[in-house]
C-alpha cells in the first residue's frame, strides 16, 4: 500500500460528515497518520500526543490530564461510526487500537477501487484554523464572521466605551475560563425547526426543541392533520441573532486573552468537550447531551418562556419571576428576566456557565454585562465571597429592559449561591436519556 493511497484514505475520513465539527480528532488524526508516513510510528506516545496534536502546555502531565486518552477513545468511535454508515465500501480502512496511538491502514478483500475525495456537498471547509472554529448554516457562517472580525481585527483603545477594558472584576470573574490547561469552547443553541416534505415548508413551535416533544404539541398536530405533511425532519440549521451577536462579543473581549478556543452547536456536543473543556453555553442547553440536565437539577432558579420560577424564596424575593411574552406593546419592549449559571464541570478545575435561553434578545443582553466592566463591578459587589474569589457554583437573575427587542439595560435583581452537581468521574460514561 503506497503514501498516496494512505493520504488519500485520511483526506476521505477528514471530509467526512461525522468529524465535520470535530478539530481536536482531526488534528490528532493527521498528526498520527502523518508519523505513520513518515516511520516514525514507533515514537507516538501519550505525552507527545498532548504537546504536538492538541496543544497541552510544555506542563502537560498524562498523568493528571487524561485528553489524549479521551480524545483516543472518541477517535475510535468516530472512525467506527464513520465505516459503518458513511463509508461502507470504503477500499482502505484506518482503525487504532485500543491501548495504541499508531494508526493501521488495512486494505479491504475484494476492493479494487481507488479512493476518491468526498463531493463538495460532504466536505466540511475548516476555517480560522488558528482559532479552532468550524460552523454550519448560513446562520452558523454569520456567527462566525463576526467572531472572526472580533477576534482578528485589531482594535484601537476607547475611553467612551467601558467595554473595550479588562479590569480587576473581570479577572476574577473569567480567570477559571482563562486557564492555559484547559480550551475554552463557546456553544450556540440551534433551535428545532421542521421541515414538512413535500410541502416545501420550514414549520417552528417555540415551545418545542427536540423531536420528542413533537407529538406532544397540539400546533405541530393541528398543522399535521390539516397540511397532511408525509413526516416532519429535523432540522436545526437556524441560530438566534442575540445567540450570533453573543458569540461576537465574547469573542471580542475574552477571545483575545484565550488562545485555546471554539465554537460548536450544543447539538452537536460531545460529552469528552463537556468532559475536558470549559463550555460557556450561549441560548441554554436545549440539545446538548442530557447528563448536563445535572446542572439544572443543582440550581435554585428555574428558567421557561413564561419566566423563571425561583425554588428556594429568600425573604424580599419573588416566587416567580414572570415574562409576558406578549404584552400591549409586543415582545419587543418592556422588561424580561434573564439568567445567569455557573457551575464546575464533570472534570476538577473545569467550568462551565449558562447564558440565559428562554428568548433571543437575553443572551444578547448577558452577554454584554459579562463583557462590561461597569456591570461587572455591579454583579462583584453582590456575589463575590469575602475573600473577594467567586462561588464555585451561583446563578444570577438580572432586568433586561428592551427597546424594539434590543436590550437597553441589564441590571441585577437577585442571585443564589447553589450546590454543585455531582457528575461521573468516567469521561466515557454511557449516556442516560
Amino acid at each position: 500500500m503506497t503514501v498516496e493511497e494512505k493520504r488519500e484514505a485520511l483526506d476521505q475520513v477528514l471530509q467526512s460528515r461525522i468529524l465535520r465539527r470535530c478539530d481536536q480528532l482531526k488534528k490528532m488524526l493527521c498528526f498520527i497518520c502523518e508519523a505513520e508516513f513518515e516511520g516514525r510510528g514507533a515514537d507516538l506516545n501519550e505525552h507527545l500526543i498532548g504537546l504536538e496534536a492538541l496543544g497541552r502546555p510544555a506542563s502537560y502531565s498524562p498523568v493528571e490530564d487524561s485528553i489524549v486518552r479521551t480524545r483516543a477513545y472518541e477517535l475510535r468511535n468516530k472512525l467506527t461510526r464513520y465505516y459503518s454508515t458513511e463509508a461502507p465500501n470504503a477500499p482502505i480502512r484506518i482503525e487504532i487500537d485500543r491501548g495504541a496511538y499508531v494508526p493501521r491502514f488495512i486494505r479491504q478483500h475484494g476492493s479494487v477501487a481507488p479512493v476518491h475525495a468526498a463531493s463538495a456537498k460532504t466536505a466540511s471547509t475548516p476555517v480560522l484554523r488558528s482559532t479552532r472554529i468550524w460552523v454550519r448554516s448560513t446562520a452558523g457562517f454569520v456567527v462566525l464572521a463576526l467572531a472572526a472580525y472580533a477576534f482578528l481585527v485589531p482594535r484601537r483603545p476607547s475611553t467612551s466605551s467601558p467595554g473595550t477594558l479588562w479590569t480587576s472584576e473581570m479577572e476574577t470573574f473569567w480567570k477559571p475560563f482563562l486557564s492555559t490547561d484547559a480550551p475554552l469552547m463557546l456553544t450556540y443553541n440551534s433551535r428545532l425547526f421542521l421541515l414538512a416534505p413535500p410541502l416545501d415548508l420550514m414549520v417552528r413551535n417555540w415551545q418545542t426543541n427536540e423531536m420528542s416533544e413533537v407529538p406532544n404539541s397540539p400546533p405541530l398536530m393541528l398543522f399535521q392533520k390539516r397540511m397532511a405533511p408525509e413526516r416532519f425532519v429535523e432540522t436545526r440549521n437556524y441560530v438566534d441573532f442575540g445567540a450570533m451577536y453573543s458569540v461576537f462579543l465574547l469573542m471580542q473581549t475574552v477571545g483575545r486573552r484565550q488562545n485555546q478556543i471554539s465554537l460548536k452547536s450544543s447539538n452537536d456536543l460531545d460529552w469528552t468537550d463537556v468532559f475536558n473543556d470549559n463550555i460557556v453555553f450561549v441560548g441554554g442547553l436545549a440539545g446538548a447531551d442530557p447528563r448536563l440536565r445535572k446542572l439544572q437539577d443543582a440550581g435554585d432558579f428555574v428558567e421557561s418562556a413564561e419566566g423563571i420560577t425561583n425554588l428556594h424564596p429568600k425573604p424580599g424575593e419573588q416566587a416567580v419571576y414572570p415574562v409576558a411574552h406578549l404584552s400591549q406593546t409586543g415582545s419587543n419592549y418592556g422588561d424580561k428576566y434573564a439568567l445567569l449559571s455557573r457551575f464546575p464541570g464533570p472534570q476538577r478545575g473545569r467550568y462551565v456557565m449558562l447564558i440565559g435561553s428562554a428568548h433571543s434578545e437575553l443572551p444578547w443582553a448577558l452577554a454584554e454585562y459579562i463583557t462590561n466592566p461597569r456591570s461587572m463591578r455591579e454583579l462583584m459587589e453582590h456575589v463575590k465571597l469575602p475573600s473577594g474569589e467567586l462561588p464555585d457554583a451561583f446563578q444570577v437573575i438580572l432586568r433586561v429592559t428592551l427597546q424594539s427587542q434590543v436590550p437597553v439595560r441589564t441590571r441585577y435583581t437577585t442571585h443564589h449561591l447553589v450546590k454543585v452537581p455531582e457528575f461521573s468521574n468516567d469521561p466515557t460514561q454511557p449516556k442516560n436519556r
